[in-house]
Order: C-alpha cells, then sequence, then structure tokens
C-alpha cells in the first residue's frame, strides 16, 4: 500500500468511514405528496435543531474495510463554527489517530507511523467526489440543516409520518464553495421537527450524500442525535459511517489542541 493510500485510508478510519462499492442514489419524489406550509416547517426546523458553543462526546462504531472489519472508539469536540477534533483509538485506549479540522485546514497526526498531515478540505472532497465545505460537515455531524445555505425553493409535505423538505437547486450564500448547488430532501420527525434524514444530490458528478439519525438523547433541553449513519456516493464508489454518540455534553468548555512533535515526519505521496 502506498503512503498517499494509508495516509486516505487513515483519514478514512479517523471519520469512522467505511469503504465498498455501490450504485449512485438520487434524490427522489414521493408520489402525490400533501403540500404543508414551507415557511411554518422551515420555522419549526431552525427553532428546534441543536444550538450550541461547545459539543463533546465519546464515538464507536466499526468500519469495514477492504473486506476487513475495525472496532474503533474515540473522541469528538466541536467548537461551533470553529473547529472539528476527532481523535482515534482502535484498542486499548491507545490514541491511534488525531485530526483537525478547521474551515480553511485539514490536519492529521498518525501515531502508529509517526507522521503528519496538512491540507485542505480537498483531500477528503476528493477521496470522497463531494463538495463539503466545514459547515456542512459540522452540520451533518449534528443532525442540523446547512444555515449558510439558501432557503429559497423549497417545498414541503408530507411523507408518511414524516415531514419532507425538498429544494431542486440549492446554494450556499456565505462561506461555501462558489458555485455548488445539490438537490436536497429533508425528512423531518412531525413531533421534534429533528432532522432524521438528509439527502443531498449533485447532478454534475452524480454524487450523492445521505445521512440518517436514528435515535436522540435529550441533552439540556436539545434533541441531539445519538446514532448517525452516513453514506457517501458516487459513480465508482460507496462509503458509509456508521457512529454512536455516548457522554455526550454542550457548552462545557473543552480544550482542542493540535500540536506535532517534532520527531514525526510530514506525510508524502
Amino acid at each position: 500500500m502506498s503512503k498517499n493510500k494509508s495516509k486516505i485510508l487513515l483519514l478514512i478510519l479517523s471519520l469512522a468511514i467505511l469503504h465498498s462499492c455501490g450504485p449512485v442514489r438520487e434524490v427522489v419524489t414521493p408520489a402525490d405528496p400533501e403540500a404543508v406550509s414551507v415557511s411554518r416547517t422551515l420555522s419549526a426546523l431552525r427553532e428546534k435543531e441543536s444550538d450550541f458553543d461547545f459539543f463533546s462526546a465519546r464515538i464507536s462504531g466499526i468500519a469495514n474495510i477492504d473486506n476487513s472489519s475495525y472496532n474503533f472508539s474515540g473522541n469528538i469536540r466541536i467548537r461551533k463554527d470553529s473547529a472539528i477534533f476527532v481523535s482515534i483509538s482502535p484498542f486499548l485506549g491507545i490514541e491511534m489517530a488525531r485530526v483537525l479540522i478547521t474551515p480553511d485546514r485539514v490536519q492529521m497526526l498518525n501515531r502508529l507511523e509517526g507522521t503528519y498531515f496538512e491540507g485542505e478540505m480537498d483531500l477528503i472532497n476528493s477521496m470522497l467526489n463531494t463538495q463539503l465545505d466545514y459547515y456542512m460537515l459540522q452540520s451533518l455531524l449534528v443532525g442540523n440543516d446547512f444555515r449558510h445555505f439558501s432557503s429559497e425553493n423549497f417545498r414541503a409535505s408530507h411523507d408518511r409520518d414524516r415531514l419532507l423538505l425538498q429544494n431542486p437547486e440549492r446554494r450556499p450564500e456565505t462561506g461555501g464553495n462558489p458555485g455548488v448547488y445539490f438537490q436536497q430532501n429533508i425528512w423531518l420527525d412531525s413531533e421534534s421537527f429533528r432532522i432524521t434524514e438528509n439527502l443531498l444530490y449533485d447532478p454534475v458528478s452524480r454524487s450523492s450524500i445521505r445521512a440518517r439519525y436514528e435515535s436522540f438523547d435529550q441533552i439540556t433541553g436539545q434533541y441531539m442525535p445519538r446514532d448517525i449513519s452516513l453514506v457517501f456516493i458516487d459513480p465508482a464508489n460507496r462509503a458509509d459511517l456508521s457512529l454512536r454518540y455516548t457522554r455526550t455534553s454542550l457548552n462545557e468548555p473543552v480544550p482542542i489542541t493540535f500540536s506535532v512533535p517534532e520527531r514525526y515526519r510530514q506525510m508524502t505521496d
């Protein structure tokens, strides 16, 4: 395995992503939806989504890569709109890797090999064939909508026991990648108005991102996701994330530090 492939594989593990093949799944419109108020649905979504300055949780999951399974655990810390920190300890509680993602930078330590990487979000996007920015990733990790995207052109309807918001061409207004747009479906729980599923499809690259939030914990009056499934699909590949949060806390300041030991070598291709 090349050092470049090893670097990408480690980053995949650090983000708890599972790699396998699969077909592209596009945004699907339910038959004969019953229209509901877009403004009221969007207002309820905004009111009920999580709001915090600091988020932290223990994480655990299983990664299957090249027909092999990897158990992992670790920690995630988020300082809103500033930094996402992930520490992965797959065995015996020994940290294998740590990742720091900010709006303009990605840094990673590989403690097993004594190497480090510094770059931009382009690494993640080229690996997954996506157009993610920092703020989209932050929102996906906590089950929020993309606040920096336009809210125009939505349609709202009932889809069985959930509410469905659909947008044929949703674009970032600030802080995102210029020229990027998605077809988007957002399903909401009809009682809590929390996002239970979020589907983005890029018709240019024919890639999609699907996030499912299968259970929630009530923390300081807010419903926070406990079990999350993320699926990234392009015409050639599929990447799945299964993740569980435990010991979640909100608005308790936690340190987010990242330094590279002098003995570490920079990762090369």
